[in-house]
């Protein structure tokens, strides 16, 4: 799966440590599924951008050493807005990769078809 690297500038505390490095990976529907199953239901169902805010923590592979289910929109919810910047660009470079990625594959899938 590909998934995008990056650094916060200000990094968000979690147990007495600064945590920096951050991975994520593509958005799926289960994101959305569980997201509305979850405790964050109702205030996600009334609230694009917690819901939005649900679905990041989701896609947040690893963030410093804080395991996975310490990353909430809780968590997320104190970064700074300039963290939240650079991990909006990060997602927006991955969408892209992944679109780039499934279309060269695809296209080579047709080539190979033709060549055959």
């Amino acid at each position: 799966m590909i998934t995008e690297k990056g650094k916060l500038i200000i990094g968000v505390e979690h147990e007495g440590k600064t945590h920096r490095e951050f991975e994520l990976r593509p958005q799926l529907v289960s994101d959305s599924v569980e997201t509305l199953e979850s405790k964050y239901a109702d205030r996600a169902k009334n609230n694009d951008s917690f819901f939005g805010l649900c679905l990041l923590a989701k896609q947040i592979a690893k963030l410093g050493d804080i395991p996975k289910p310490a990353i909430t929109p809780d968590l997320l919810m104190t970064l700074t807005e300039i963290d939240f910047r650079a991990i909006s660009e990060a997602r927006e470079a991955l969408e892209s990769r992944l679109r780039t990625f499934r279309g060269e594959k695809e296209e080579s899938k047709k080539a190979d078809t033709r060549a055959a």
